[in-house]
C-alpha cells in the first residue's frame, strides 16, 4: 500500500454511493482511499442509505456524508457546486442501472445525479454493479454506451456471485481493483 499512499496523497475524491447491495463494499473502498492518503467526501443516495449507514463512511473518511440536494453541510454553500469545485475525481461505487440511466438521460432528481449530470467536468469512474438481467438489458447497454461517450470511465461489472444467489456478470469489482484504477486516474490528474 506504500505505492498507493504516494500516488493518492492529497487527491480529493468525491465518492458517490448509489443503492445497490454492493454499497457495503464502498465502505471498504472509502477506507482504502483514506489509508492511501486521499481526502474523501461521500455522497449517498436515499436508496444507498437503506443498505449501509452514512456513519460508516463518516468513520472511515473523517468527513461528513452528503445526502440531500436541499441541505448543506456548510452554511450558505450550494452542495452540488461546492463538492464539484472541491474534488479532483469522482468515483461512483456501486454504479447501479438507475444511476447510469440518470446520467445518460440527464435526470437530476437527487444530489448524486445532479452532481454527475449537471456539474461534472472532471475525471469520473463508475463501478458498475447490478443483476445480470439488468446488465444485459438493451436499455442499460445503450445507457452504458452513452455515459462512455460522455467521458465516464467504467470498471466492471465482473462475473461472480450476485445478491440473488446466481453466478453471473453483474458483481461490482473488488475495492482493491477500483483503487488500482483510481491510482491510474490520479497519475493523469497529476500530469495535467
Amino acid at each position: 500500500m506504500s505505492q498507493a499512499k504516494a500516488n493518492l496523497d492529497g487527491l480529493k475524491v468525491l465518492l458517490g454511493v448509489s443503492g445497490g447491495i454492493a454499497a457495503y463494499k464502498a465502505v471498504d473502498l472509502a477506507s482504502r482511499l483514506s489509508s492511501a492518503g486521499a481526502k474523501v467526501r461521500t455522497v449517498m443516495t436515499e436508496a444507498a442509505c437503506e443498505l449501509v449507514g452514512p456513519k460508516s463512511f463518516e468513520a472511515v473518511t473523517a468527513s461528513a456524508v452528503y445526502r440531500n440536494l436541499w441541505s448543506s453541510n456548510q452554511e450558505y454553500k450550494i452542495s452540488h457546486i461546492s463538492l464539484v469545485e472541491w474534488a479532483d475525481v469522482v468515483v461512483v461505487a456501486p454504479a447501479t442501472a438507475n444511476i447510469i440511466s440518470k446520467i445518460a438521460n440527464g435526470i437530476c432528481d437527487d444530489l448524486l445525479s445532479t452532481v454527475l449530470c449537471v456539474c461534472w467536468a472532471k475525471p469520473a469512474l463508475l463501478a458498475a454493479a447490478m443483476n445480470d438481467n439488468m446488465w444485459t438489458n438493451p436499455a442499460v447497454q445503450r445507457n452504458v454506451k452513452t455515459v462512455k461517450r460522455m467521458g465516464f470511465e467504467l470498471i466492471g461489472p465482473v462475473k461472480g456471485r450476485l445478491a440473488c444467489g446466481v453466478e453471473a456478470m453483474g458483481r461490482m469489482s473488488e475495492p482493491e481493483d477500483i483503487l488500482g484504477r483510481i491510482e491510474k486516474i490520479a497519475s493523469e490528474v497529476k500530469k495535467g
